[in-house]
């Protein structure tokens, strides 16, 4: 299931959605296609049924949609600012001596 991180804070607003990524003091600014993703990330833990969603009623290829969606959950894992929790999670190990 992907969620947002710890360390990430968001708002809706009427133009779209806002992402405060805390650790790395960064800013995102989700336009509204990219909030309507965020939003059922956020809300139905995934994207199931999504393209479908968004394809059919203008007229879009479900795959091509779908493969776009996929692009940017992928960027948003890479950016740290969400977290899969279906991934074992990464063990940081100190040193002995401190």
């Amino acid at each position: 299931m992907l969620t947002p991180a710890r360390h990430v804070h968001h708002a809706a607003g009427e133009h779209g959605t806002v992402v405060l990524d805390v650790r790395r003091r960064q800013w995102h600014m989700l336009d509204e296609d990219a909030s309507r993703i965020w939003h059922a990330l956020v809300v139905r833990g995934g994207t199931t049924g999504l393209a479908e969603e968004i394809a059919i009623p203008t007229g879009q290829d479900v795959q091509t949609v779908d493969g776009q969606i996929s692009a940017f959950v992928g960027e948003l894992l890479a950016v740290g600012v969400l977290v899969d929790t279906d991934q074992p999670r990464r063990v940081r190990r100190r040193r002995w001596w401190r």
